[in-house]
């Protein structure tokens, strides 16, 4: 559950007071009221809810490793999360900031912006000490989940190997910012493919891979701050917070504390 906490200073003047999503005393956090609005909503509506039906793609790869590289001021990158801003008694001492932090890896059928549409995304949580990673059965990325719905449609084109194109990028919980990764095979285009890894999927057998080459080297985008303003903006963060419970048993109404 999560608590989003805030201060209300009252200047004698009228205060106005922003209400979450549901006003009433019931424990839910930030996410779970979103939930439950779209539930009670979509009640209302002609179409009800569609759950979508996935299937789960095991990697393939021979030797599929990934590996990023972080930069500070654009000039100097390397294969460390101290690149990405953490510090070494963070990386290694296992900081909620480093915790907290995790990869995306979004799918797409075409690398055309303008075209294209998001098939699946996949997160990877236990980002381990360093940015380099091996694609084994002990890796959450090992799996991917792709939509029935997906597979149906290429299905009907007769269609049984497919390429796609995902798109990597990396939540920094330290700092609230998403960092993008381009391909370093395709660093001197000028295209979006620059921004995307091909990735193969195998419709019959149910098992994915990268393709050219099996090892992925991920580089972060520094030179167009717009467009990674713009991906920054679509996305809303804030404090999630626990509650803190008062040590003590007696309650001074003249302070509002326990002691």
């Amino acid at each position: 559950m999560s608590i989003v906490r805030e201060k209300i200073r009252y200047y004698g003047n009228t205060t106005y007071i922003k209400l979450n999503l549901s006003s009433d005393d019931g424990f839910l956090g930030y996410q779970q009221e979103i939930d439950n609005l779209t539930q009670n909503i979509s009640v209302d509506l002609i179409n009800p809810p569609v759950d979508i039906e996935e299937r789960k793609f095991k990697n393939i790869g021979v030797s599929n490793t990934m590996i990023f590289q972080f930069t500070l001021n654009g000039s100097i990158y390397a294969i460390d999360y101290k690149n990405a801003g953490f510090t070494a008694a963070e990386i290694n001492g296992n900081s909620l900031n480093k915790l907290n932090s995790f990869y995306i890896f979004e799918y797409y059928d075409s690398y055309d912006v303008n075209t294209q549409t998001k098939i699946f995304t996949t997160y990877l949580t236990k980002i381990g000490t360093t940015p380099n990673f091996t694609i084994n059965s002990d890796n959450q990325i090992y799996n991917l989940y792709v939509p029935v719905s997906y597979m149906n449609s290429l299905f009907e084109q007769n269609i049984n190997l497919v390429t796609g194109y995902t798109k990597i990028s990396f939540f920094n919980a330290k700092n609230g910012v998403l960092t993008l990764f381009y391909n370093t095979i395709y660093e001197n285009s000028s295209t979006s493919q620059k921004m995307y890894f091909n990735t193969q999927l195998d419709i019959i057998n149910k098992t994915w891979k990268f393709i050219n080459p099996t090892s992925i080297n991920g580089k972060q985008l520094w030179v167009s701050t717009e467009y990674i303003k713009k991906v920054n903006n679509t996305f809303t963060k804030f404090d999630n917070e626990k509650q803190t419970y008062p040590d003590g048993t007696i309650f001074n109404k003249s302070t509002g504390k326990y002691s």
